[in-house]
């Protein structure tokens, strides 16, 4: 196991006073619900910020921010901060999120579990990795690998103990039923011999709230990223194997069962190795990491290569057969990325994964592929995310946070409460 690498905060005063729960129809409580979201997100935007730029953005009442923003006050969620100054009049008190809340996101991939203690603003304040051993088939297996990450999670707390926990997020490599919250789709771990999701809530012994990796990291980029506005985005996740989570005209796309967004598995080739799907020549059998590393070894027979960050750190130290290797990934990945441009007509795509720690010489393989295959002036924005794999755990910590700070059983859920007034940038996402 992975050292821990822990933060502290001076001491600031937080509640965790529940707000009083929506009711079901049109009223002045429900307005004020709407309103009270509408502030909470623009402060999340624009923090620190004033009672009269918050009025201002919004377009509410300078009285109606300022009875808000009391109660959010009152409630442990905002802290009032520095004063402000202005070349006249009385010096404004700028607030922000109070980032004494915190959540617990683990990342479960193949081969670990990554785990974090994540603030309100997305600030990781604590981590861990876990290893496991994931070849094995063995239920009794799999659950003594659930309680060791439990075991670590537990230990992840206690060193932010003054902390207030609002939940658990969890990004699972693998497709996640919305409504049972079943993992339905898990090639390459075993997952889905047992029920993950009651077995995680049983160990850590709180609810959970449980996402598709791909989609988790297209989260964190929404809610903690640069592209809150953006309409139609493609976030693709490059690691073991591939995953996408899309938005298109807004909305995050989950398809029949929740199941859109396995690119990974879309044939690229006739013949090619076989999947961990049962098919052969899929996307991510030639363009993951097991890919890279496959072609280091067909170039380096002798090659004692245990993990794809070998493969980068000789890649980084110029190691030729390495960065051959890289290249070859990346033609591949360009390739797919290719496909669904086409398809999907993104204005942005975003690239998470160990592999963007080579990014100046990664984008340009991916930026020539699609001009160089569009039928349009336009192409797409290729970024790499904001922090490489770490936005994984920000994904798992955004479906938490916006859980309890908008009370919204699912992340796109939000959309039907920023109608009027509206905010100055739109972070709801409705589901197709």
């Amino acid at each position: 196991m992975r050292g821990k690498e822990c933060g502290s905060r001076p001491e600031v005063r937080v509640t965790n006073k529940k707000s009083e729960p929506r009711g079901g129809v049109a009223s002045s409580e429900t307005a004020r619900a709407i309103n009270r979201d509408i502030l909470l997100h623009t402060i999340h935007l624009h923090q620190p910020v004033s009672r009269a730029d918050l009025a201002r953005l919004t377009g509410l009442q300078p009285s109606t921010v300022s009875v808000i923003t009391g109660q959010l006050i009152e409630e442990g969620w905002v802290l009032p901060g520095t004063l402000g100054r202005l070349p006249r009049g009385r010096r404004p008190t700028f607030v922000t999120l109070n980032d004494k809340h915190v959540t617990l996101a683990i990342d479960l991939r193949p081969e670990h579990a990554n785990l974090a203690v994540v603030d309100i603003n997305g600030k990781i304040l604590c981590r861990d990795m876990l290893a496991y051993s994931p070849q094995s088939e063995s239920k009794a297996d799999i659950r003594k690998a659930i309680q060791n990450i439990a075991r670590a999670a537990r230990a992840l707390r206690a060193a932010q103990g003054d902390r207030v926990f609002q939940g658990v997020g969890v990004s699972v490599s693998g497709r996640v039923h919305q409504k049972t919250h079943r993992l339905l789709f898990s090639p390459n771990v075993p997952w889905t011999q047992i029920d993950l999701h009651t077995e995680l809530e049983k160990v850590l012994e709180t609810p959970i709230e449980m996402e598709n990796a791909a989609n988790a990291c297209l989260l964190a980029e929404r809610w903690f990223g640069n592209f809150v506005d953006t309409q139609n985005m493609i976030a693709v996740s490059v690691s073991e194997g591939i995953g996408a989570g899309l938005i298109v005209d807004g909305r995050l796309v989950r398809g029949r069962d929740d199941m859109a967004g396995e690119f990974g598995h879309m044939p690229l080739e006739e013949s090619g190795p076989v999947c961990g799907c049962g098919n052969v020549g899929c996307w991510e059998t030639f363009a993951s990491n097991r890919a890279g590393m496959r072609y280091y070894q067909e170039l380096v027979p002798e090659s004692t290569l245990n993990s794809f960050q070998e493969l980068l750190e000789l890649a980084k130290g110029g190691d030729v057969r390495a960065l051959r290797s890289i290249d070859k990934m990346a033609s591949y990945l360009a390739r797919g990325l290719a496909m669904l441009t086409a398809g999907l007509a993104p204005e942005v795509i975003i690239i998470v994964g160990d592999c963007t720690a080579l990014w100046p010489r990664i984008c340009p393989v991916l930026e020539s592929r699609l001009i160089a295959t569009s039928f349009t002036s336009r192409t797409p924005r290729v970024v790499a995310a904001m922090d490489g794999d770490a936005a994984r755990l920000r994904g798992a910590a955004a479906l938490v946070l916006h859980k309890v700070l908008f009370r919204q059983a699912r992340f796109e859920q939000s959309q039907e409460h920023t109608t009027t007034p509206r905010p100055p940038a739109k972070f709801a996402v409705a589901s197709v």
